[in-house]
């Protein structure tokens, strides 16, 4: 099995759906990096007050966004909020394998188990395991373990693919346009579609 690069990013940029529409819009008008980063972050494209939290935000986007080949980004941008916002949960997991373990793991098992629904210390559970398994993981202070379960809990919130009741995650079966679905399937994202739609 090949080593995973376990990264806490999503603690500090986790959904960010309105930014990551506008960059998408830009790199698929054929903006390169460089032309890309001048628009978002030196001409304030995101809106963001704060220059370094524009370079944060937009570095972490950038790299979910060219993960999609060029029928997702299209169907990212024109599709219904629904199906885009699948796909940018797709990017996502595509490119921060930790979520995307997260998913298979946690998610997978609240949506077709019979528990039901993720709690606080179904988070924690799962990190510890990753702590036994992984040394860049086992280095995690509690507080990044905390804000990074809160970054999760934002993705899957703002996605729509779960709804918060208390304290606890409920997953909800994703509303996708059928096309993108089959089109993921045919392009290696199996497991993402086995995760969060219960696929076999």
């Amino acid at each position: 099995m090949n080593k995973k690069f376990y990264s806490s990013a999503i603690k500090k940029t986790p959904f960010e759906y309105l930014p990551s529409k506008k960059i998408a819009k830009v790199i698929n008008s054929g903006l390169i990096y460089n032309e890309a980063f001048e628009k978002c972050v030196t001409n304030d494209e995101l809106n963001i007050v704060s220059e370094q939290r524009r370079q944060e935000v937009f570095n972490v986007v950038y790299d979910r966004i060219i993960s999609l080949d060029s029928y997702l980004l299209k169907e990212f941008i024109n599709s219904s909020v629904s199906t885009s916002k699948f796909i940018l949960v797709y990017a996502i997991a595509n490119t921060d394998p930790l979520f995307m373990e997260f998913l298979l793991v946690a998610y997978r098992e609240a949506l077709i188990g019979n528990k039901k629904y993720i709690s606080i210390s179904d988070f924690d559970d799962f990190f510890n395991l990753i702590k036994e398994k992984n040394n860049v993981v086992a280095r995690w202070g509690k507080t990044t373990i905390t804000q990074l379960s809160g970054g999760y809990r934002n993705i899957l919130v703002e996605s729509g693919i779960a709804k918060r009741i208390k304290k606890n995650m409920y997953p909800c079966k994703a509303i996708v346009n059928p096309n993108v679905v089959k089109h993921i399937k045919e392009n290696g994202g199996a497991a993402f579609l086995q995760a969060v739609l219960g696929e076999k």
